[in-house]
């Protein structure tokens, strides 16, 4: 019973570091297949974002560089040296996976110290001619997965290794075998009764439990070990002391379960409330700045509107002195008042529509009538300020699930903010489309302003962070438009160039929402 049950611990060991090192790979492959796509795209500021990726302290790489069929080295993100045993192992046979080539492990020179590498390769497209195809190589330092085996929760004696089917060590283990010299000897049969581990003798020549889980398709082997005797010693231990601990804690639990568990939930609860409440303040507080710049072309749009309303009034009241008054003429005079009342009106009901403090459930909304009803309100604005707007909506979209008042905020904020990206005029685009393989319809908001920087394009929504001037910004618009956005189940996503890396600077921000199908 206890030799199952530490047999059971070491294969489930061996299970999950095979799931972790393919996971790896995995990794790997799309860092591989990414940098061939920038290739493909462009080549501008690929040596920027070759680079980025090299030096990102999370990717395990030796070198990047480029090289010809003919072994004309192109591009190199290390020394600019290639050593001969990476020029050798190129022309060796490789495993093909994923459509990525891979070498077998070898060591190369760095700093006087051996470094365990496993070298990838991707073909590039460039040219059509054998001798100017490229190929792009990268070399992975493999203590990488030393350092991931290691980091396992193991007894005194236990160890997690890797292997090759020759049994030849590919990681670092824990007493001191070395990479790619020490060996050890696979047992080619297995015990019947299909055991999850088994008694061997390991490479010290100690008597061990051992597990074995195989890495397809690289043809390595996870080996986890733990000494027989620290095994049957450390779970008799444990299961006293368990038996005992049971005895103790086993009455506190049923008394203070109850009051505990009641004190958890109310604190959760109240916890929940204040988050929601302040979340919801701060949306509110965005929602009316933006609302502030928006509404500030109201004054001419309802002025003119209750000037004409008071002229025909006047007018109407002198005529009627008149004897006798030409009644269809005063008729006429009084439905241009009630015209430009109902005007008036309908520019009162949009500024409603949008400033209304609401907190309700997720419902179908029209993405074509949000967008209509906003700029009712904001073509005013954008007149006064030299801004020519254009709308393309695309006809018989789908709703979208969404809480309306939330998606107003959205959409209001992104408006204002492409407003104030153009002191000096310019065009405002607005649209809408649906892509029926998603699901998804999106609103795009584009403006021909002065762009949003590099610097700061990775941290405009992030909370607190703004490029306006002191005290005219909170920094939470976009952050807040974000978090709805996702909360919404959808996306926000901008794309934006300067004057500094574009003939037309602008920015584009698309929100993404799901349908209510």
């Amino acid at each position: 019973m206890i030799e199952e049950k530490a047999a059971s611990y070491l294969a489930n060991q061996a299970k999950r570091n095979a799931e972790a090192i393919k996971l790896f790979m995995i990794g790997r492959v799309n860092d591989i297949r990414l940098i061939s796509s920038i290739w493909n795209i462009s080549k501008i500021n690929f040596n920027d974002h070759i680079g980025q990726i090299a030096n990102d302290q999370h990717r395990p790489y030796v070198d990047f560089f480029i090289m010809t069929q003919s072994g004309q080295l192109v591009l190199s993100t290390g020394e600019g040296k290639i050593d001969s045993k990476i020029l050798e192992m190129s022309a060796c046979d490789t495993l093909s996976w994923q459509g990525i080539n891979m070498s077998k492990l070898f060591n190369i020179t760095k700093n006087d110290n051996y470094i365990p590498v496993l070298m990838l390769s991707k073909p590039l497209s460039s040219g059509t001619a054998t001798k100017d195809r490229y190929f792009l190589y990268c070399l992975v330092d493999f203590t990488a997965i030393s350092v991931l085996l290691r980091d396992n929760n193991m007894e005194a004696t236990g160890e997690v290794y890797l292997v090759n089917n020759e049994g030849l060590f590919l990681s670092a283990s824990r007493f001191g075998a070395k990479t790619l010299e020490t060996k050890i000897s696979l047992k080619k049969q297995l015990p019947e009764g299909n055991l999850a581990a088994y008694q061997a003798i390991d490479y010290r020549g100690k008597s061990v439990l051992q597990a074995r889980q195989h890495v397809d398709p690289f043809g390595w082997i996870v080996m986890a070990d733990q000494d027989m005797v620290e095994i049957l010693d450390s779970i008799k231990t444990l299961e006293k002391k368990a038996f005992f601990y049971a005895l103790i804690t086993g009455g506190l639990v049923l008394v203070l379960a109850f009051f505990i568990s009641t004190s958890i939930a109310n604190m959760v609860k109240e916890k929940y409330q204040r988050e929601k409440q302040m979340e919801f303040q701060a949306i509110q507080k965005e929602k009316l700045a933006a609302m502030g710049l928006l509404t500030s072309g109201l004054a001419h749009e309802l002025n003119t509107p209750l000037a004409n309303a008071l002229l025909y009034t006047q007018i109407a009241l002198e005529e009627m002195e008149e004897q006798p008054f030409d009644k269809e003429s005063i008729s006429q005079h009084l439905l241009t008042v009630i015209d430009e009342i109902k005007h008036g009106s309908s520019v009162i009901k949009n500024l409603l529509y949008f400033s209304r403090h609401t907190q309700s459930d997720l419902q179908t909304v029209n993405c074509n009538n949000l967008l209509t009803k906003l700029m009712e309100i904001t073509i005013p604005h954008c007149d006064a300020k030299n801004i020519h707007v254009e709308m393309t909506l695309m006809p018989d979209i789908p709703d979208v699930l969404a809480d309306p008042s939330t998606l107003q905020s959205i959409v209001t904020n992104l408006v204002a903010n492409a407003i104030e990206s153009m002191p000096d005029g310019g065009i405002l685009t607005l649209s809408t489309r649906y892509i029926p393989v998603l699901k998804l319809v999106k609103i795009e908001v584009t403006d021909s302003g002065i762009g949003i920087c590099r610097e700061d394009m990775s941290n405009i929504f992030n909370p607190f962070y703004s490029t306006k001037k002191p005290g005219e910004g909170t920094g939470l618009g976009l952050f807040i438009s974000y978090e709805m956005a996702r909360k919404l189940g959808g996306d926000l996503k901008v794309v934006s160039s300067t004057r500094d890396d574009a003939s037309k600077p602008g920015t584009n921000f698309t929100l993404e929402l799901p349908t209510g199908d």
